[in-house]
């Protein structure tokens, strides 16, 4: 009989813990947004090379992003949507992508949720950043009225892919 009562009484105690515990877990969430405007040399693996997995440079790409994260105890949530335009290396346009990843990670149960967007359009899109390549970034330069404007024009084309 006294089995019976510790059973029933850690059940209770177990019960009870599990929300308790839960609530914790949710309790403190860090949250981040980072505006990025910058420029990148693209490579490519040179499938001709005689040394396997050399790569060379295709050309260059001029990026708009918006990164957000959120961080829990037991999860962690990332958001980017980005504009990227290509270019080849003689500065000619060739595309350019708009882009929606959005995961989701356990770290319970290490289950990974979300998607990814993508289209593609055939004019550059992206701003702030100068027609030619020289290898910078204006990231770290912008004003908090350069981000808003960045922000908000990279919204304009992510939330129109959202909805198709």
């Amino acid at each position: 009989m006294n089995l019976k009562k510790l059973l029933s009484s850690s059940l209770k105690l177990c019960l009870l813990a599990i929300p308790i515990f839960l609530l914790f877990a949710c309790s403190s969430v860090e949250k981040y947004e980072y505006i990025s405007v910058f420029i990148v040399e693209t490579m490519e693996v040179d499938k001709g090379s005689l040394y396997p997995g050399l790569s060379e440079t295709t050309g260059y790409k001029k990026v708009n992003a918006i990164t957000y994260m959120e961080e829990g105890k037991s999860y962690i949530k990332t958001d980017d949507k980005s504009i990227e335009d290509f270019y080849d290396t003689k500065g000619n346009f060739i595309k350019s992508e708009i882009t929606h990843s959005y995961f989701t990670t356990s770290y319970i149960t290490n289950v990974v949720r979300g998607d990814n967007l993508k289209e593609e359009l055939q004019n550059p899109s992206t701003i702030l950043l100068p027609d030619d390549y020289k290898g910078h970034s204006k990231s770290e330069n912008m004003t908090e009225e350069e981000k808003e404007q960045v922000k908000n024009h990279v919204l304009s084309f992510t939330n129109k892919l959202n909805k198709k």
